[in-house]
């Protein structure tokens, strides 16, 4: 990408603000860097940033990622710094204990000093980035931070793993030490099980999940290898995506999404190669009970054949409240394990003991990941382990075709139970070192010509290469039983595809093929006519619903309404809670049960909305509501007056490629609204030039002014992606307009 010249007048304007003390820190001249930068942005809105260094990318991107959306870059640093309750009072006050918990603020800030020079260089040119923002920008007032520190960032990337982590950790909800009555009053302590969330404990937040899939020459039309990227992230709050095009003179060129406050995008593709993720579940934490039984010393813990001894700390949380911000004082404890979490009883704690979130910088993996130029190069990137988990799928110019279970897993002792806690004073519970990456599950160009992931087993993978469950720790993988019927769909999928176009992906990208109903047709068919003799008036109540059901593709499209009561009768059998794939069991032992929760779901159909025979795209809908944190904070500001868009992706438990999940039936609506899903999807074809196509859920930018507010949306709903330019001459070509940070005026594009 070419960097335009700067005017006369924008050099002179860049300069008076240079003066005028705008840098983050003595580290970065922000003036001379923003001078560097380019960023060329196409129709849709997507940055495509150009700079001599990578620092000088992450100074763009964070300038980038302000115009388009400094709402949610703040937030994200909010929760991240542990500031999140002197904004939202008593709802922040969760995460803010379990960000001081582990000590990130303090570890952060030491750590910072110690990264390697080009590592701090781009935290110290990402939060300039920032800062240059706000003070260009003198008409966006930040709600709490008027100053971001380069120290942020670290604290920004432990905090967002340790919201997908400590869920899996088997730890309890942390819990103050000593918290009396007045306490647990003010204070809703954190769900374990609700990542990325402001760890509330309701529902719709819960809902995290993905879709990978990569597909190899012998069964694509051109010969080359495929990839279909697709996390399922709330559209809300800190886990939603951004877009970016990345380059610079050190080597660094790629293209893809990250979450806002990130300094490059974390998945996406190069010249030569892609990958992507999905959420699984290595063991990377463990649980240990703490004996404090020294009469001497209180702080004492038993170890071995003696005592070692703990530490403790004191911090407050500053909470807003109606009177201004009143402080909570807390005290910590904490062994040489991890800090206490929960004391059981006068002499018993837990501690929790995470693998790799809390030390390392994950923007060090993320860059030679991202530059690497075979196979060979990204898993020796990938072999730094300091991405502690998610499944990785990849695909690249060369034709392969490559899935790893990745995690930074610690070498155990399988004699014990690691889903509990281990005792604590016994020396073999010590972690021995981690597994290196050649020890985890992975399969490499499967005889099959396909493979993917789905927050599955990592053993069925493929249908055939498959890591074998007998080779592994049984701590290593711990769904290792999960067969989700997104990854069943999905393999279904891709086993039939043959010859396949890039079109051809791309719809299938898109498919709405729901398993549940196409597995159970013919069960439904043989029970209705069983019931026609032996049970006659359930048969009369049931036939008119099955019937519907029985004639059915088990498609979802807009017109369709078998598909809302099919999607209905499975909320009444398996529940709304993710993952929902296991029958409840009021309706596991008594067959006919379940044909009664068929009637039940169509009464209430019927009771809501006059008719059971709803047509999908009526009642699921695409609209957007602006600077709220979580999908249950959209509650509220949903409208169904007010302009939506008919979405056909349908909840994942079903078994759905185009995986969306709505809000529930509400009092106040008529209509479902889409929060979570399908957040960033893209596909890549990796020829001699690659060819990339994407979309975000609503739009690059979260000012509701912006015309890139909702304007990818209307692609969601009619299932196309955009185009994703990344040579330099298609930027060129589709640059809408070019500037540099800062700039008042536009430079005239290339």
């Amino acid at each position: 990408m070419t960097r335009p010249q700067l005017l006369p007048v924008q050099l002179f304007s860049l300069l008076v603000i240079g003066l005028s003390g705008v840098t983050a820190d003595a580290a970065v001249n922000a003036a001379a860097m923003a001078e560097s930068v380019t960023i060329h942005r196409d129709e849709w809105g997507v940055p495509h940033i150009d700079a001599p260094t990578d620092a000088a990318v992450a100074f763009g991107m964070a300038y980038a990622q302000c115009e388009d959306f400094f709402w949610q870059v703040e937030d994200s640093y909010i929760l991240s710094i542990g500031r999140n309750a002197e904004v939202r009072g008593n709802e922040g006050v969760g995460s803010d204990y379990l960000q001081r918990v582990f000590e990130i603020t303090r570890r952060a800030k030491e750590d910072y000093e110690q990264l390697d020079a080009d590592i701090k260089a781009i935290a110290d040119a990402y939060a300039a980035g920032l800062n240059y923002y706000l003070k260009t920008h003198p008409d966006v007032k930040p709600r709490l931070i008027t100053q971001f520190e380069p120290w942020y960032l670290l604290a920004y990337d432990r905090f967002i793993m340790m919201g997908f982590m400590y869920g899996k950790s088997h730890a309890p909800r942390p819990e103050p030490l000593g918290m009396d009555k007045k306490t647990a009053d003010i204070n809703p302590w954190i769900d374990p099980n609700n990542p990325l969330s402001l760890l509330s404990d309701r529902h719709i937040d819960q809902v995290v999940g993905s879709n990978q899939w990569a597909i190899a020459p012998s069964k694509t039309a051109s010969g080359n290898a495929m990839l279909f990227v697709n996390p399922h992230q709330p559209w809300y709050g800190a886990g939603q995506f951004y877009e970016a095009h990345v380059k610079s003179d050190q080597g660094l060129h790629f293209s893809g999404s990250c979450f806002y406050g990130s300094p490059f995008p974390s998945m996406g593709h190069n010249e030569h190669l892609g990958w992507c993720h999905t959420v699984n579940e290595p063991d990377v934490a463990d649980v240990y009970r703490e004996t404090f039984d020294d009469p001497t010393n209180p702080l004492n813990y038993k170890y071995g054949d003696g005592y070692r001894q703990a530490a403790t700390w004191n911090d407050v949380i500053r909470i807003r409240t109606e009177n201004g911000i009143v402080e909570q004082p807390l005290r910590f404890l904490k062994t040489h394990h991890g800090p206490v979490v929960k004391q059981e009883s006068e002499t018993s704690f837990l501690t929790v003991k995470f693998s790799r979130v809390l030390e390392g910088s994950r923007v060090q993996q993320g860059l030679a990941m991202a530059k690497a130029s075979n196979l060979e190069e990204w898993i020796d990137a990938v072999s730094q382990l300091q991405l502690p988990m998610f499944n990785c799928a990849y695909a690249d110019r060369d034709g392969n075709i490559f899935y790893l279970y990745n995690g930074a897993i610690p070498i155990r002792d399988p004699s014990f139970d690691w889903t509990q806690p281990v005792d604590g004073s016994d020396p073999r519970t010590e972690w021995q070192g981690l597994h290196p990456v050649d020890q985890l599950p992975q399969v490499l160009n499967p005889p099959c010509g396909w493979l993917q992931n789905c927050n599955s087993t990592p053993y069925i993978t493929a249908d055939e290469s498959n890591p074998a469950l007998g080779d592994y720790p049984r701590y290593m993988v711990e769904e290792f039983d999960k067969d989700r019927r997104r990854a069943k769909v999905s393999r279904k999928l891709l086993r039939e595809a043959q010859n396949v176009t890039y079109d051809d992906w791309q719809k299938l990208a898109f498919d709405t093929t729901l398993y549940w109903p196409m597995v159970n047709q013919s069960v439904w068919e043989r029970d209705l006519a069983e019931m026609q003799s032996k049970s006659p008036e359930l048969a009369t109540e049931v036939e008119p619903y099955l019937s519907h059901l029985l004639d059915w593709n088990c498609v979802v499209t807009n017109d369709c309404t078998r598909s809302v009561l099919c999607a209905a009768w499975y909320a009444t059998l398996y529940g709304d809670k993710y993952p929902a794939e296991t029958i409840s069991p009021e309706y596991r032992l008594d067959e006919t049960q379940k044909y009664t929760a068929l009637v039940k779901a169509a009464k209430l159909l019927e009771g809501k909305y006059k008719s059971w025979q709803v047509a999908w795209g009526d009642l699921h809908r695409l609209q957007r509501v602006p600077y709220v944190n979580s999908p249950d904070g959209t509650v509220p500001f949903l409208r169904d007056d007010q302009p939506s868009l008919p979405c056909v992706g349908a909840p994942g438990p079903m078994g759905v490629a185009f995986t969306v999940y709505c809000t529930p039936d509400l009092e106040h609506l008529q209509k479902r609204y889409a929060v979570v899903g399908a957040s960033f999807v893209a596909t890549y074809e990796f020829g001699d030039r690659i060819t990339a196509d994407s979309l975000l859920q609503f739009g690059v930018n979260g000012n509701p002014d912006s015309p890139h507010y909702f304007d990818q949306a209307k692609l969601l709903s009619e299932r196309k992606l955009k185009k994703a330019w990344f040579y330099e001459d298609e930027v060129k070509a589709n640059t809408v307009r070019s500037y540099h940070p800062g700039e008042t005026e536009l430079v005239k594009a290339p």
